[in-house]
């Protein structure tokens, strides 16, 4: 029986060719679509899984609360809370503390020479970093490798680096030309789904050693990322309540002044897609759980899409068949029998759609890892998961788009169907409009969503940062000094200032778009606020205001004619007014505290954004300081490459040892919306994807329906109807359907969008023209997917598609 019913649905298909190709076509691009969409998401969800202990391993998040509000949100903790946690609480099996640190390594080569490297991604960690989490260890004792000060474990990649065939094990390797380690382990490179990378980790001990103890007991250096394993069967409600217990009666008397701290302990699974804090550990890679669940939503509505559009033009197909119904059942076929059929006709054709969907997904996969900006394994397209999705897909595309056809078609009564009364429904005509409404409300949806992002990309890059950060080349500073830093650097700057091209150079701690780790508390010492506020610091020279086009607004900048400016410093708008002072004028000559420190202020510099558009500008204080991490160059339009050529020479004399890194300050920047661009990118592609699948249907529907009317379209030519009047009349029909998707399908987009755009802190304005202007574009496509098909009608002969009558 099951091989009459795939020989009769082989021979239906080979017959209607057309309309098999047509259905095999949407369901396989909607299939495809969702498939990719969907394993970006496993992907996405699976950062740190690869951790056996992943469940029960959960990060300190640290806040500041002042005066009533959170000034502070930082994903670094301060490095006592490891020690408290494990030494209170018999719940918390482990701890580790992660201090990430940057400089130059190097290596004294027997055969290559000497080597150096900027190495950004390196951290100092406890030993029990292995305990808490699984990166493999391939050389070394797992318990002793970081045990003690001035030992080091290096990942496969630092290996291939600095020493290349050689053994590594018991080698040196100097960090800033004034710290030697021994390597003492090897590890796998760190995968790509952690949320922590490293090449380098130092041994903590060397830290404690550096800061005499201050690394171990210190409630106000947060900059250390920590992790507590916590027993499987503890309660995270409860541990949390019992930890902020403990930290009121052991901390509480530090809490003065309407200032207090809070540790809020926070799931590893969750960190990649819903924490966005100070001090991630990867900014640049963070996840966003608000674009996942976005693409999670429109893989859902491209797979409806192309269900409906199987099952609209199965239905409108159905009415062509009804006399094969009429013929079965006066032969003794059962309702039954009549359903298994068209359900094996479904199960082939979704069956075949399957099959071109997993080798579309094949060809597209390194094309879309690149789009999406994640190195998303090969391996997912062959493993058990896969195979798994692909077959639920195809079960519940098989069971959703082909049931409604097989029970329209069997319900058929044969005597009406053979006496040629078998009249359409206005219930399945009912049905039809509604799958069609669906459509195109989704696609609508789809397009405004898709522009709206764009827009705030766009409004966020373009926006006026208050500062110019254009034709700016950066070096970043020297890890290894010596004694005549101070002296070198100036000398550097003055070789610099000749070269051809160079316009001005400044020397400061941070560069916009850097995030700034500095920080102090500060309060004035009459009036203000009641308690500190803590504030970001930026150590500049005196070049730095007018090479980046900064505006004072009250006082004056740094100045070579003070010699005391060191002792001086200058607020950004948003400090002076945190600090309450009624103008800024007023700040001028007033004193504040800083730390440890009591400073002058000299100055008030308008606000300016350090920090992408994502973030509200922060309270920003700026000293006069010696020793700076980025030098920057304010360089004529074109001349970069002899810049750089001309910089070389004078950094080789002043900075010897040291390999010249750089980056042109308006890329760094604007790298901060690279996760933003990769999102539209993806979700603009899938929702052109969805139009037109939903189009491929709706052009599918058109041709069946205006074939049916083709006697109808001959005999109204006849009576003088004209070929822009029959277009009209045949097109009417869907083009209100697509109208009214419009409504319904605006409201929604707003409310949708507007929830999306309240994340931003600086945002467009909703504009209903944009809705208007996708409404049309979306008629326009429809208008192009059903036009073609009854022009062609229009123009047919009426002699043709009359003479038999």
């Amino acid at each position: 029986m099951i091989r009459n019913y795939l020989k009769s649905a082989l021979r239906n298909f080979l017959k209607h060719r057309s309309f098999t190709l047509l259905n095999i076509a949407g369901l396989s691009l909607g299939l495809a679509a969702s498939i990719l969409i969907l394993q970006y998401v496993k992907y996405e969800k699976s950062y740190d899984t690869f951790h056996s202990n992943a469940e029960n391993i959960y990060r300190v998040q640290y806040n500041v609360i002042q005066n009533g509000k959170v000034t502070v949100e930082c994903a670094a903790a301060v490095p006592a809370v490891g020690p408290a946690l494990k030494d209170n609480f018999p719940e918390v099996r482990q701890f580790t503390r992660l201090f990430p640190v940057s400089g130059v390594l190097s290596y004294e080569s027997p055969a290559r020479g000497f080597i150096s490297f900027r190495e950004e991604k390196m951290q100092i960690t406890d030993p029990a970093v292995f305990e808490v989490f699984d990166f493999k260890l391939i050389e070394g004792n797992p318990v002793t490798c970081l045990e003690g000060p001035n030992k080091v474990v290096i990942t496969k990649r630092a290996v291939e680096k600095y020493f290349g065939e050689e053994n590594p094990m018991g080698k040196t390797l100097s960090w800033d030309g004034e710290m030697d380690f021994e390597v003492t382990g090897i590890l796998e490179n760190v995968p790509e789904n952690s949320h922590i990378k490293f090449d380098i980790l130092f041994s903590y001990q060397t830290l404690n050693d550096e800061t005499e103890n201050a690394s171990e007991t210190s409630w106000g250096w947060y900059d250390f990322n920590t992790y507590v394993l916590v027993d499987e069967k503890a309660s995270l409600e409860d541990l949390q309540s019992k930890w902020d217990s403990y930290l009121e009666e052991e901390r509480g008397e530090d809490w003065q002044n309407h200032y207090r701290q809070e540790f809020i302990l926070r799931p590893l699974k969750d960190i990649h897609l819903y924490s966005n804090l100070l001090q991630e550990s990867e900014p640049d890679e963070q996840g966003d759980g608000d674009a996942v669940y976005f693409l999670t939503i429109i893989a859902f509505f491209i797979l409806v899409i192309a269900w409906v559009n199987y099952v609209n033009l199965s239905t409108a197909k159905s009415f062509e068949r009804a006399n094969e119904v009429g013929v079965r059942k006066v032969m003794g076929a059962e309702k039954g029998q009549l359903v298994k059929q068209f359900m094996a006709e479904s199960f082939l054709i979704n069956l075949l759609a399957a099959a071109v969907a997993v080798l579309l997904v094949r060809l597209c996969w390194p094309s879309f890892a690149d789009l999406a900006g994640r190195s998303i394994p090969i391996d997912y397209i062959v493993d058990g998961e896969f195979w798994g999705l692909v077959t639920v897909l195809f079960l519940i595309g098989t069971l959703l788009s082909g049931s409604y056809p097989a029970m329209v078609l069997s319900s058929f009564r044969p005597v009406a169907v053979l006496k040629g009364k078998i009249m359409r429904t206005s219930g399945g005509n009912l049905m039809r409009k509604s799958l069609i409404v669906f459509q195109f409300a989704s696609s609508v949806i789809l397009v405004c969503g898709t522009v709206i992002v764009y827009q705030q990309l766009n409004y966020m890059k373009n926006r006026d940062l208050g500062i110019d950060i254009n034709q700016t080349l950066v070096l970043e500073g020297p890890g290894i000094t010596d004694s005549l830093y101070e002296q070198n650097l100036e000398s550097f700057k003055l070789e610099a200032l000749n070269i051809a091209g160079v316009k001005q150079v400044t020397a400061a701690t941070n560069v916009p778009g850097d995030e700034i780790f500095w920080t102090r508390s500060i309060r004035r010492l009459q009036g203000g606020p009641e308690s500190a506020i803590t504030v970001y610091n930026v150590g500049i020279d005196h070049d730095y205001v007018p090479a980046f086009d900064l505006k004072v607004t009250a006082g004056r900048n740094f100045s070579e004619e003070f010699p005391n400016d060191r002792e001086r410093i200058l607020l950004n708008t948003a400090l002076a007014e945190a600090l309450e002072f009624d103008e800024l004028e007023s700040a001028i000559g007033q004193h504040v505290r800083l730390g440890r420190d009591t400073f002058e202020i000299a100055g008030v510099l308008e606000n300016y954004h350090q920090m992408s558009l994502k973030s509200q500008v922060a309270p920003l204080a700026f000293r006069l300081v010696s020793s700076s991490s980025f030098y920057s160059f304010k360089i004529e339009p074109g001349t970069s490459r002899d810049v750089l050529a001309g910089l070389q020479e004078p950094w080789d004399t002043f900075f010897p040892g040291n390999p010249v890194d750089y980056f042109f300050l308006d890329s760094f920047f604007n790298k901060q919306y690279e996760k933003d661009r990769q999102f539209g990118q993806v979700f603009g592609l899938f929702s052109l994807l969805a139009i037109f699948v939903a189009s491929l249907g709706l052009f599918g529907l058109a041709s069946f329906l205006t074939l049916q009317r083709t006697k109808e379209i001959g005999i109204r030519k006849v009576l003088g109807s004209t070929v822009p009047n029959i277009v009209l009349l045949l097109s009417k029909d869907f083009i209100q359907l697509v109208i009214l998707s419009n409504l319904l399908a605006w409201p929604l987009a707003w409310w949708l969008m507007d929830s999306w755009l309240q994340s931003f802190p600086y945002r467009i304005a909703l504009n209903p023209l944009l809705f208007l202007g996708a409404g049309i574009s979306v008629v326009l496509v429809a208008f192009l997917s059903v036009g073609v098909q009854t022009l062609k009608a229009a123009l047919l002969n009426p002699a043709e598609t009359l003479k038999y009558e």
